[in-house]
């Protein structure tokens, strides 16, 4: 019953959200820290935990280039990283930590004032793209968050800072933070760190970075343009747990000054205290709970299984799926880009009033083949695109653009039914072709067939086949920009007797069971049907019975789509040109090893 309800969202057809990813060494990490269940807290309640944690968070640093004040262990430097929960929690610890610093500060001009006298002075600032979570923080310290304009790229430039700085000024109030966004949620924008950067540290703001999603890109050499102006950065956090292939939770933070944390969070009664406090790091004075997990495990097992070249390769792969997505947008004249692809994420939206554009992603929700939800940039509504598992392929993206574009077609079709106009009829004939426009205007209402309620348009007979356009043919001759990125397929595993090895052993057990595939769209095999096989026992004297199995025809869709999903689930990803390091061998897949 539970799987009935499950969004997969591993699925090569998931593309609503930033992904959530996972894989084979993360989750044998996690197991395994699940096993330990220790509860880091204090460096005494376990070393292990808090020296694996400081030196992953310091080989993540390096690995993403930020400054060397971010490092534990380096020369001179006081800041350091740890892993927290979320970014939402990263993003209101550095903010406690910001008022708390700007508190003692103005105590020490003011010192018969009242903190809470002194709080409602502060105020701190946001691009108005910025993430949810940081209004949240604002509302949780009590400190007053504005959100300020962007320019057309939906960046926040430092003349929209500078601005707000000088009449907040002048209102009395006192700045304190501001939160910089690397990669927004609802369109993948930067703001311009390389001019908040020198405004920060020349009115002595608190800097602090979210790239929840976009960090992981920063593993790339060429995506660190957008890391211009890191070095006045205070905090810096991201999330290994989007991109990166490590479970969820896992949120890396780094501080330039850890003092400014710990004079935040401390609270130190006896019964925390052990031999080496003050001198050992406690990670429980930097963040908000007391208990924490040991979640640097899966985060070792990760870079040390994939290793940097292959965790590249990934956001590459990721990125060129991106691009090839977009050039289907642009070549199709129906759709509009309104914003700059970024990454992985590309936002459209059908050309027109919004209602089209809702229409559109009403009628490709109640498909279910694919999972897409919408946003809006300037009072316009856009539909957003993330390309969120490791396993899509140019076969996956065409076929949900067969599926958006079929969607379009069909509430296209309808809405110049009932608009017409000279030249409305003709409207999808010239873009789609004979075919798209006779399979259409088979459909007599919206709703269904006629009044009769037994009918949908699911059970419409599709019209005969008709020859595509003229500009059909010519669309379909173009040469695909990224036909020379990708290697050729890997073989397809599901060609061994998998399928045969679960259908034989279901017919052992004699129980007839519905078998569901991972992906969002699948359906069950019907439990009423009876599994047939056939066996033989050589000489009647063997105990152990080999099963040969015969599939029906209906049961013959477990070989390409269950199964196939379930190795692809279940695998160490396969990157395009990426090879294992060290000549070590991968893990295996277990549905593999059975045949």
């Amino acid at each position: 019953m539970l799987c009935l309800q499950v969004v997969h969202w591993q699925s090569p057809h998931m593309h609503a959200y930033y992904p959530a990813l996972t894989s084979w060494p993360s989750l044998l990490g996690d197991m395994l820290a699940d096993a330990i269940n220790c509860l880091g807290f204090t460096w005494a309640s376990s070393p292990a935990c808090t020296e694996l944690e400081m030196n992953v968070m310091d080989w993540l640093a390096k690995m993403l280039g930020l400054p060397e004040h971010f490092l534990h262990h380096h020369p001179g430097s006081q800041g350091g990283g740890v892993l927290q929960s979320t970014v939402s929690e990263s993003t209101l610890i550095a903010l406690l930590a910001a008022r708390k610093n700007k508190i003692l500060e103005m105590k020490a001009s003011e010192p018969e004032a009242d903190e809470s006298f002194l709080n409602a002075r502060l105020v701190a600032y946001a691009s108005d793209q910025a993430h949810s979570s940081v209004e949240k923080a604002g509302l949780i310290s009590l400190v007053k968050m504005k959100f300020l304009p962007v320019d057309e790229n939906f960046s926040l430039r430092g003349e929209a800072l500078q601005k707000a700085i000088k009449e907040d000024r002048e209102r009395g109030l006192v700045p304190i933070f501001v939160c910089a966004t690397l990669g927004t949620t609802g369109v993948c924008a930067f703001d311009c760190l390389s001019e908040l950067g020198p405004i920060c540290a020349r009115e002595g703001l608190w800097l602090h970075i979210d790239a929840a999603y976009a960090g992981t890109a920063f593993l790339c050499p060429e995506f660190r343009g957008f890391l211009k102006g890191i070095e006045y950065a205070d905090s810096f956090t991201f999330n290994p747990s989007k991109w990166m292939m490590v479970h969820f939770d896992c949120t890396g933070f780094w501080v330039k000054d850890k003092y400014k944390l710990q004079q935040t969070f401390s609270v130190d009664p006896v019964y925390l205290r052990h031999a080496d406090s003050g001198v050992a790091t406690d990670f429980m004075h930097w963040q908000i709970p007391l208990s924490r997990r040991f979640r640097s495990i899966k985060l070792w097992f990760v870079i040390r299984s994939f290793g940097v070249k292959n965790l590249q390769a990934h956001v590459r792969h990721g990125t060129e799926m991106a691009k090839y997505f977009e050039s289907l947008v642009r070549n199709d004249p129906f759709f509009e880009i309104p914003a700059k692809r970024h990454l992985g994420l590309v936002v459209f939206r059908l050309k027109g009033p919004n209602c089209l554009t809702e229409s559109v992603l009403k009628e490709i929700a109640k498909a279910g083949r694919l999972f897409l939800i919408p946003a809006t940039i300037q009072d316009k509504l856009i539909i957003r695109f993330t390309v969120t598992s490791q396993f899509t392929t140019r076969d996956d993206i065409l076929r949900d653009w067969n599926l958006i574009q079929d969607a379009a077609t069909l509430i296209l079709s309808q809405h110049c039914t009932s608009q017409p106009s000279p030249q409305g009829a003709n409207l999808i004939l010239q873009t789609r072709g004979p075919r798209a426009l006779a399979k259409e205007m088979s459909f007599p209402s919206v709703n269904g067939a006629g009044d009769d309620p037994a009918h949908s348009r699911k059970i419409v007979m599709q019209p005969p086949r008709v020859g595509a356009s003229p500009v059909s043919r010519h669309l379909e001759t173009l040469l695909d920009p990224l036909d020379d990125c990708f290697s050729e397929e890997a073989p397809d595993v599901t060609e061994h007797k998998l399928s045969s090895f679960l259908f034989s052993y279901l017919s052992v057990q004699n129980k007839r069971k519905a078998v569901r595939s991972l992906s969002c769209n699948s359906v069950p095999v019907s439990a009423q049907k009876q599994l047939t096989t056939e066996g033989s026992v050589k000489n009647g004297s063997s105990s152990r019975v080999r099963i040969f199995s015969r599939f029906p025809e209906e049961v013959m869709m477990l070989k390409k789509s269950a199964f196939k999903k379930l190795i692809k689930f279940y695998s160490v990803p396969n990157f395009p040109e990426c090879s294992s390091q060290c000549g070590l061998q991968l893990p295996c897949c277990p549905l593999q090893a059975m045949v």
